[in-house]
């Protein structure tokens, strides 16, 4: 089975818990620390350069962002966690936004964890993916920017990793926004997990 998305289009910005769409379509979560790559991942993914904003100032997305994908699926672009320089009260902002979202998300199924494949997952990161198990939510663990790492160095710094994840069974995605690579094998893999149509 091979996803193609031939239909992306941006839905709404959700800054208040009271604005989520009520639409009954199914929900994916891509969430990661700021500046992890997720809005270049999420843009390659899609096969649109710039439908999702990208920004090199941590912290730039703010709000819960929708994109309805083939007409059947949202994707949703969550603020990014863990950027120390933003003011105590935005972070807690950000912070309730996620959780309610998470907590209260009815047609929510499943979150991409983007983390930088070249370094260990730290604290928030394990904290995300406990936090999410504790919610019965499903996720899928996502090393990008793999084309920062050499060939010959890839299979120990994944063995690492997997290493920080001993209560996670499913094996890690290698992708790359930047080249593309392991973005199809990601799109098939929730695609198949869902069940969702082609």
């Amino acid at each position: 089975m091979s996803v193609k998305i031939y239909r992306a289009e941006f839905v709404t910005s959700v800054f208040r818990l009271s604005r989520l769409p009520d639409s009954g379509i199914p929900e994916i979560a891509f969430a990661g620390k700021s500046n992890v790559g997720k809005s270049s991942l999420l843009n390659r993914i899609i096969g649109r350069h710039n439908l999702v904003k990208v920004s090199s100032r941590p912290g730039f997305t703010q709000s819960l962002n929708f994109f309805l994908i083939n007409d059947s699926v949202h994707f949703v672009d969550l603020p990014g966690y863990g950027f120390a320089k933003a003011p105590k009260n935005i972070q807690k902002k950000w912070q309730k936004l996620i959780e309610g979202y998470l907590e209260n998300g009815r047609y929510l199924k499943g979150v991409v964890c983007i983390f930088d494949m070249r370094r260990l997952p730290e604290q928030q990161d394990l904290a995300l993916l406990d936090y999410l198990h504790s919610l019965g939510i499903r996720a899928w663990v996502v090393l990008n920017k793999a084309d920062k790492i050499s060939q010959p160095r890839r299979q120990a710094q994944l063995n690492a990793i997997c290493r920080r994840l001993p209560g996670f069974t499913a094996s890690p995605v290698v992708v790359s926004a930047r080249t593309g690579e392991g973005a199809q094998d990601l799109l098939n893999k929730i695609w198949q997990e869902l069940g969702l149509d082609v």
